[in-house]
């Protein structure tokens, strides 16, 4: 009897499974479809993005490979192909070493105009933009008004700013152009009792407070 329970049982769900495949069968075959081309997509988008990211990558050091073997000229236009929406730090990396070359090529005025450009440019990320800043202040810090120097250097030498010691240290060089002496060995103080800061740049703010005490 519980044999003939249980067949009856599973001719039931079979029975009811049948209805449900009518019903529902072509909703669950496109669903599925649905997700194999979904996944499919995702993986054929990951190995583009993997084969962009390796193409950006050639394309940088051979325009840096050009720089350094002396093609300027073939070096910035590699430089100059970069700035799409999909280029991501490249972009800024690029423009950067294309002012760098400008200003070895002693195009100052065109490598501080584009370094401005970097620091203004809210696509790249706030390094490319700081760096881009501090660049432009130090390669004019003897010709423009130092006031103005002074304010786009204080939002990046605020606490936990990452370049807060490389703009302290422009502010010193400032403050020594201004005859502030005292200003310029507080700011070297600064520098120097920063454990956070590089060796290097705390060595160099060292070195400054001694030729100042003497």
């Amino acid at each position: 009897m519980a044999d003939l329970f249980r067949e009856v049982d599973e001719d039931l769900r079979r029975e009811n499974f049948e209805k449900l495949w009518k019903k529902y069968g072509k909703i669950f075959i496109a669903l599925f479809v649905a997700v194999i081309l979904a996944v499919g997509g995702v993986q054929a988008w990951r190995a583009y993005d993997q084969q962009r990211r390796e193409d950006l990558s050639d394309r940088f050091a051979a325009a840096l490979a050009q720089a350094r073997g002396g093609d300027q000229a073939g070096a910035i236009a590699v430089l100059d192909e970069f700035g799409a929406p999909g280029d991501g730090g490249y972009a800024g990396l690029a423009a950067l070493e294309r002012a760098r070359l400008m200003a070895e090529e002693d195009d100052a005025d065109g490598a501080i105009a584009l370094w401005d450009r970097i620091a203004a440019d809210s696509t790249l990320g706030p390094g490319f933009r700081d760096v881009a800043t501090l660049l432009s202040v130090l390669h004019q810090i003897d010709t423009a008004d130092p006031d103005e120097l002074r304010a786009r250097l204080e939002p990046l030498a605020g606490a936990g700013m990452a370049f807060r010691g490389s703009a302290w240290e422009l502010m010193a060089v400032l403050a020594l152009r201004a005859g502030d002496k005292a200003a310029a060995m507080e700011l070297y103080t600064k520098i120097s009792d920063d454990r956070e800061i590089s060796s290097g740049l705390r060595a160099r703010a060292a070195q400054m407070l001694a030729a100042l005490k003497s």
